[in-house]
């Protein structure tokens, strides 16, 4: 049996296709298969969904016979689990559990014994309550025809036992599908997958940032999150104690209504390993969402302490800041010195930082030229949302819109909740928005929506998450810039 190294990690929504065959030009893995190998792989980066992809090329034998990881990833981990994957944490002896204990708590059978393997692995047989719950995996688009029938399977026998439980962003907006150039077919298996989550007991919030809209954990408490932008900003802006789990774990823990305490629910452990200066000033989205995709590519799992910003960053920033790293690397909370709450309130130790790393503007321009892999001449559509659009971002493009209309040729979409676009109805910038010839498209994002059938090619956006995963996963040429530069680039 063939086996395959690397030191780095591995996004498998867009590094790994189909057919198991590595398509990320800059992995040094590249043009390589790693069907029926032994893997031997850091952990994980970019998309928690990526656990259902491997699931996928498990059972369409394309997957590895077996995973080696240097550390704990419950991406690769559940994927493993759940695809039936021989899969071991390097230097990490596997912890017996009691899966009489965890019955003990009222799970059914089939479901304990997913824990108990989870729990063998993570070295723990600690199991808390999962009140708070953020699944990802809800898009056709990322789970597939396996992770549909997994999901039909799951709904016919189970209902969350977990209170408060939220999914993520579907392939297309559930209300104007048609609108967007939506397939019949892509549609009625995109709402079967959203009603066997609401059939189990989800809240149909399908959005990427429940914050915005209301929906959130206390902070200090306890939740099992897998969206992994809402991963990053609950841990560091509102202290939540959540690993970057996969949309399967938090799946089967809604179910389970309990999920394993390890890892960012332990307070010692959600101390920084590495020292981020920040030598420049940044200036709204783009520059935030440049120096998350930066931290993201350096961290390498570590948690970075973030110093020299200058204000407190907006909400908007913070986001792209978090979306953007955890898409690069695997970044799942950040500290930043004097913002942050347990920065601030002196909850943390520094004092086992391991390395320290310089980011200037010469390194953020640099990222942003290599970014950007199309021309404004080439843009089909400009995307704003990646993740949810706030109402101030919608309020801002309604505004750079206002008495212009875009050019022939062109779309905008700015994608957002189900409530953001209402209130953006009430408060007339719907309607500017679309008497420009732009839609507000809610419950979906460029990134999870099959925008690659829809005829466009390049696409132009401010998001560094978009960014990321657009060339591989959507096809896409990127234009990456500010919202003022990209709409200017398609209004006559």
């Amino acid at each position: 049996m063939d086996e395959l190294f690397t030191k780095q990690e591995i996004s498998w929504l867009d590094d790994v296709d189909k057919e198991g065959k590595v398509i990320n030009p800059k992995h040094e893995l590249y043009g390589k298969s790693i069907e029926n190998t032994v893997l031997h792989m850091p952990a994980a980066s970019g998309s928690t969904v990526g656990a259902d992809k491997l699931v996928y090329l498990s059972i369409n034998g394309h997957a590895p016979k077996k995973i080696i990881l240097e550390r704990l990833d419950p991406i690769t981990m559940w994927g493993a689990i759940m695809g039936k994957i021989d899969v071991e944490i390097k230097g990490k002896e596997k912890k017996p559990v009691d899966i009489s204990k965890i019955e003990k708590l009222g799970v059914d059978k089939e479901i304990a014994e997913l824990l108990a393997r989870a729990g063998e692995l993570l070295g723990t047989d600690e199991f808390i309550p999962a009140d708070y719950v953020q699944i990802s995996g809800v898009s056709y688009k990322t789970v597939l025809d396996t992770g549909l029938e997994l999901r039909r399977y799951l709904a016919s026998k189970y209902k969350f036992r977990a209170s408060n439980v939220t999914i993520n962003p579907a392939g297309m907006d559930t209300e104007d599908w048609q609108a967007i150039g939506i397939s019949a077919d892509f549609a009625e298996k995109q709402n079967e997958i959203i009603d066997a989550y609401i059939k189990m007991g989800a809240l149909p919030t399908i959005t990427c940032t429940p914050y915005l809209v209301g929906s959130t954990p206390p902070p200090f408490t306890d939740a099992f999150l897998s969206e992994s932008s809402v991963v990053v900003f609950e841990n560091s802006m509102l202290a939540v104690r959540t690993n970057r789990e996969a949309g399967l774990s938090t799946l089967l823990y809604a179910i389970a209504g309990y999920g394993p305490r390890y890892g960012l629910h332990i307070q010692s452990n959600r101390n920084p390993k590495i020292k981020i200066k920040v030598e420049t000033k940044l200036s709204g989205v783009l520059d935030f969402g440049l120096l998350g995709y930066k931290i993201g590519e350096l961290a390498k799992g570590r948690i970075p302490y973030i110093t020299g910003i200058d204000r407190i960053p907006s909400i908007e920033e913070i986001k792209e800041l978090g979306a953007a790293g955890a898409a690069s690397g695997s970044i799942d909370l950040f500290h930043m010195e004097g913002i942050t709450p347990e920065a601030r309130y002196k909850m943390i130790s520094t004092d086992g930082i391991e390395e320290t790393f310089e980011i200037d503007r010469k390194e953020l321009d640099s990222l942003k030229d290599m970014l950007n892999t199309g021309s404004a001449e080439e843009i089909d559509l400009v995307a704003i949302g990646c993740p949810h659009a706030s109402i101030n971002e919608v309020k801002e493009v309604a505004m750079l819109l206002k008495g212009k209309r875009i050019k022939e040729g062109k779309e905008l979409w700015i994608t957002t909740s189900r409530i953001v676009k209402d209130i953006a109805k009430r408060l007339g910038y719907l309607k500017i928005i679309e008497d420009a010839g732009g839609h507000v498209v809610a419950d979906t994002c460029v990134v999870v929506s099959p925008i690659e059938n829809l005829g466009f090619s390049t696409t132009a956006t401010n998001s560094g998450k978009a960014a990321k995963y657009l060339p591989r996963f959507s096809k896409q040429k990127v234009v990456f810039n500010t919202v003022s530069e990209l709409v200017q680039k398609i209004v006559a």
